[in-house]
Order: C-alpha cells, then structure tokens, then sequence
C-alpha cells in the first residue's frame, strides 16, 4: 500500500474554489472509489494526481511512477482498433504484436481489431482506453466515471475487467456517481465535498458509519 500526498492544492474558477486541500493523505488499497456531489472535485483531483493540472505551489508526492487517467470519454486515434494499440510500441518498444494480439482478446475486442477506433460504440471505446492503459504498464489506473452512460452489458464487462485487474496488483482511483457500484468494486472510499476530502474509510464503513455531517447528507441525498 502506498500513500499519495497533496500538499497546498488549490484551484478556483470563476472564484469558486474547486479543489482546497491544504495536506492530505490518500491510500490506495487495490481500487478505491472517490466519491462527491457533482462539482465537488472528483475528477479536478484525478487530474492532479495524474499531473494534468499543475501549479508551482502544488506539492504531490506520488509513489506511482508509472500511471494512466483513463477519461469518462476518451479520445481515439483515427485508426484501426489494432493500430491504436500497436502506436504504443513508439513508446514501449518492448511490446510485441503477439503481446497486443492477446491483450485485444482479453479485453474482448478481437473481433473488432480492424474496426475505426473512432467508430466503436462508448463501451468498446471504454475497453480500448483500458486496453491501452493496461499495455503501457500502469501501476496506478485513474478512472473518472468509467460506466457513465453505459449499458448493463457494457457496464459488467468493464467491472469485470478492472476486478481481474486489480488481482494482478494494479491499483485504482475510480471516480463514481453510481453507489451501487463502489459498493461491487471499492475497498475504500474518498469522499470530497465542496473540493475539500473530508473522510477516508472502508467502503463499508463510510456507507454503515459516516463520520462527518456532510458526508451523513451526501448518503442521505442519494440512498
């Protein structure tokens, strides 16, 4: 397990402070979910963390070197589902066509691997993204709203995919709207309000046991 620190992050826009963590810890055990209203930060401190927005007075410390934020929408290359993933190789010379081959039909898009990426449907896209994460190494997968949008079927084959990975020791922050799947996936929950985080905690506990008043409205508001 390791901690993720954020020392004097603040964003404003439109002077409404988005983010305003003065000092804070976050542990990643396995996937952890990160929770909020909307607006509250959630996918501002993805983003952070994954060195998208930065500030010089920003201090992150961050263990994991090798990282990926896959976005709720990614965007695709216009090129073949194979062809997305063999540009990895400009990058990850160590990967073979072989090795791509296979990661495509674990993320069952074989049948598709000379489709335009461009043109999949939002799920298939989903496991693109996730494909390519996973094949460039990543230790620490950032996902902002992974399933919104998405239909059942789309929706168990992601859930499934980031349990299988998270089994082989691939870490996750998952920003979620969707409780009942924190509930499926997370070990622990971060919970921000009004871009500050206000709890950590197992996910069973924050959701049987809530500590702080906003969090006891947030469930309350949703459950």
């Amino acid at each position: 397990m390791a901690d993720i620190t954020l020392t004097n992050i603040q964003i404003v826009h439109n002077h409404r402070a988005i983010l305003n963590i003065s000092n804070k810890k976050i542990q990643c055990q396995s996937i952890t979910g990160v929770i909020g209203a909307n607006g509250s930060g959630k996918s501002t401190l993805l983003k952070v963390i994954a060195g998208l927005i930065h500030q010089s007075n920003f201090e992150l410390l961050n263990p994991y070197k090798d990282l990926v934020m896959v976005l709720h929408q990614t965007p695709m290359i216009k090129m073949s589902v194979y062809q997305n993933l063999r540009l990895l190789k400009d990058v990850c010379p160590q990967l073979t066509n072989d090795r791509i081959e296979q990661v495509i039909k674990e993320f069952h898009l074989d049948h598709l691997i000379n489709q335009p990426a461009t043109k999949l449907s939002a799920g298939e896209k989903q496991r693109l993204a996730l494909a390519r994460a996973y094949l460039m190494g990543a230790k620490l997968l950032l996902l902002d709203e992974p399933t919104a949008s998405l239909d059942p079927a789309s929706t168990l084959l992601i859930e499934s995919k980031i349990l299988e990975l998270a089994k082989t020791g691939i870490h996750f922050l998952m920003a979620s709207h969707d409780f009942a799947q924190v509930k499926r996936l997370c070990h622990d929950v971060v919970f921000i309000a009004d871009g500050q985080i206000q709890e950590q905690s197992s996910t069973n506990l924050f959701f049987s046991s809530p500590q702080t008043t906003a969090a006891k409205n947030f469930i309350a508001l949703h459950l």
